[in-house]
């Protein structure tokens, strides 16, 4: 009997081994030819669950990741995922998460498929409010319309024939669900049967006459009342051609969203508020726009100033089936969602039957939801297993150095995006050997005409990363390898007793009469530093206690112009700037000189197309563990009110150097 119980649990544990194998191994079910013309409710239910914590590459612009290695807690996930394959929640078709940009768990159940374009329901509307923020990022809009007369922006309308109070409806007003139309069912029924006289503008002509007077009290909150479709109105005014196309042309062929239909409603215009359909994975797309403030792979799709706005609690929702916890922005959801004693501001699109675009920006988070549930109460295990998954993961991501943040690889990427590098200005930057302190510059102020250059820093504190401003900018700095000395171009700091630094001190002649930008020093003592419009590098060697004058490095390394920004390494191996040179690949790029047996430098070696681009990149600097290259690159500008280009922060694997270093 013991022997049948042993061979029993066998087969127990084979079976779902073997049942685990297949569900990560296999690929997500795809509806066929046929199912993909028939009606979502004809659709079979799938036979079993798909859930993969491991999601395939499809090479469809989405990067992937693993759930637990890359973020999250794989138990609660999956665990959920199994309770909602078995009804205990609801009947939802997919539920997809990415963490910090990368697509770490996919399932379906039901009718889910991952090729088929589902209903998005009033999801759709924040499609229409990116559209919008798309037009504004352009220029065909500036935030400042968003408070005119919605008619003004219509020019094919007669005004004569108006109801009272139109010239009140405005973009924000009906962005928001307050236009304040007025309009009977009865109207609605009488306007259909004669749906020419509804094509073009020729509907907002219909609703502005028949409306009864827009007053103050009129513009409350009222979901849907044409509002979605005022905008698009306004959309198909103000931009080139039509709005059919460029929604194709500036954000799905950018996206690379091509598994759509988007119908187009009475009027002739695409629809703005309902009848769109989209996969899961492109749901994700839009998520992840959103959660990277309107970029999309680095460029600036949606004005962030727009999306910030859209994004935030504007106004009470206040149908009887809208949550009392839920606000609104515009056409987006807004919520606070409290894990422990923290809460975390949380964004969403939302349609009927459980259609979810979730982003969370403090956890990088998205979550992509579809379903058919009438009741539709998923949000409450969004609350208790999804975000708690991933805060304990967060909590414990804070205790790693570099700001939390997954390492690169061998090709750059943005560093700490939202907490280092953000839509504003950053510049230079330096570690403490334990590094648990982050110093660098950075352009602060609400407006631009506030903006200052800062010297902030971000450091470790109980297991948390804290920014504090802590100066207006005094100098690009540099912190020795032994975390005593915070250089400052001609001045510098010293590290106390208590561990803070000292008040700013000068280094004296014969530096203080150099325009020093960057002064960096090796283990060994050794200065290095730049001269700022003169483009010559220079070092300044500790000779048995005494600082020798300061002597211009060979042709070697001064060659070219604009020479700056120099890093020398701790144990004076290599030397990095950068400058400008005919071979170089754009209008300033980063070289590395390695230092030979004989103490001379060898020629500049310029990093290559992975590092420097037809822009610029400078500052660059490595770690204090030699693990990382850190540099700085010109993005352009990102907003439509940006005065100067916009520089961010980037790091990659070291291991890029040693690639470039000669074999002895």
């Amino acid at each position: 009997m013991k022997n049948m119980t042993r061979f029993l649990c066998l087969i127990i544990l084979l079976i779902t081994s073997i049942s685990f194998a297949q569900q990560s191994d296999s690929l997500a079910p795809e509806a066929t030819a046929a199912e993909a013309k028939i009606s979502f409710w004809d659709l079979p239910y799938l036979k079993e669950a798909f859930i993969d914590t491991t999601p395939t590459d499809k090479k469809d612009g989405l990067a992937i990741g693993e759930l637990g290695a890359n973020g999250g807690n794989k138990d609660m996930i999956v665990k959920l995922a199994e309770e909602i394959a078995d009804s205990m929640h609801g009947l939802y078709d997919s539920m997809l998460i990415t963490h910090k940009g990368m697509l770490l768990f996919e399932s379906y159940y039901r009718r889910g498929r991952v090729n088929l374009a589902s209903d998005q329901a009033s999801a759709a509307k924040a499609y229409t409010s990116f559209i919008l923020g798309r037009a504004i990022q352009l220029g065909y809009l500036t935030m400042a319309d968003l408070d005119k007369p919605l008619v003004s922006f219509l020019k094919d309308l007669d005004p004569t024939k108006f109801a009272d109070g139109v010239e009140k409806i405005t973009l924000h007003k009906v962005l928001t669900m307050r236009g304040g139309l007025r309009i009977s069912e009865e109207q609605r029924k009488e306007f259909e049967k004669n749906p020419s006289k509804l094509k073009g503008q020729g509907l907002v002509q219909t609703l502005l006459e028949h409306s009864a007077p827009i007053t103050s009290a009129s513009q409350n909150y009222s979901y849907g009342n044409f509002n979605p479709s005022l905008v698009m109105q306004v959309i198909e005014a103000v931009v080139p051609g039509t709005a059919q196309d460029f929604i194709k042309n500036e954000l799905l062929d950018k996206m690379g969203i091509t598994n759509y239909r988007w119908r187009t409603g009475v009027s002739g215009l695409p629809e703005a508020g309902w009848r769109v359909s989209m996969t899961s994975r492109d749901m994700v797309k839009w998520g992840t726009l959103a959660i990277n403030k309107g970029k999309w792979n680095g460029e600036q799709l949606i004005s962030a100033e727009f999306l910030a706005k859209a994004t935030s609690n504007i106004t009470k929702p206040t149908e009887d089936w809208q949550p009392d916890n839920f606000n609104y922005g515009y056409f987006f959801y807004q919520t606070n969602i409290t894990v422990g004693d923290k809460s975390y501001d949380t964004t969403f699109a939302w349609g009927g039957g459980g259609q979810y675009i979730i982003t969370v920006d403090e956890l990088d988070l998205v979550v992509v939801i579809t379903g058919h549930d009438r009741e539709d109460t998923i949000m409450t295990q969004v609350s208790k297993i999804i975000l708690p998954a991933f805060v304990k993961d967060h909590s414990s991501v804070l205790e790693s150095p570099y700001l939390g943040q997954k390492s690169p690889g061998l090709i750059p990427e943005p560093f700490a995006p939202g907490v280092v590098t953000t839509e504003e200005w950053q510049w230079s930057g330096a570690f403490t050997p334990d590094l648990k302190e982050f110093y660098f510059i950075r352009e602060v102020g609400e407006t631009e005409e506030d903006k200052k250059m800062k010297f902030v820093v971000i450091q470790n504190k109980n297991n948390k990363w804290q920014e504090s401003v802590i100066s207006p900018r005094v100098g690009e700095p540099f912190i020795s390898p032994d975390g005593k000395i915070m250089h400052l171009g001609t001045r510098y700091k010293e590290r106390t007793e208590t561990g803070d630094w000292s008040k700013i001190k000068s280094l004296g002649v014969p530096f203080k009469d150099f325009p020093i930008m960057l002064l960096t020093a090796s283990a060994k003592g050794t200065y290095v530093f730049d001269s700022m419009g003169e483009g010559i590098l220079r070092y300044s060697r500790l000779i048995e206690g005494e600082r020798e004058e300061p002597k211009q490095f060979g042709k070697e390394i001064n060659t070219g112009g604009s020479n700056a920004h120099p890093f020398i390494a701790p144990d004076e191996s290599y030397i990095l700037w950068d400058g400008r040179r005919d071979s170089g690949y754009g209008n300033a790029d980063i070289y590395i000189s390695f230092q030979q047996r004989d103490g001379s430098w060898g020629e500049a070696i310029n990093l290559g197309d992975k590092i420097n681009t037809e822009s610029s990149e400078a500052g660059a600097f490595v770690s204090p563990d030699g693990k990382y290259l850190f540099f700085n690159r010109n993005v352009g500008k990102t907003k439509p009110t940006d005065k100067y280009d916009d520089v961010d922060t980037f790091w990659v694997d070291a291991k890029i150097i040693e690639k470039l270093r000669p074999k002895s």
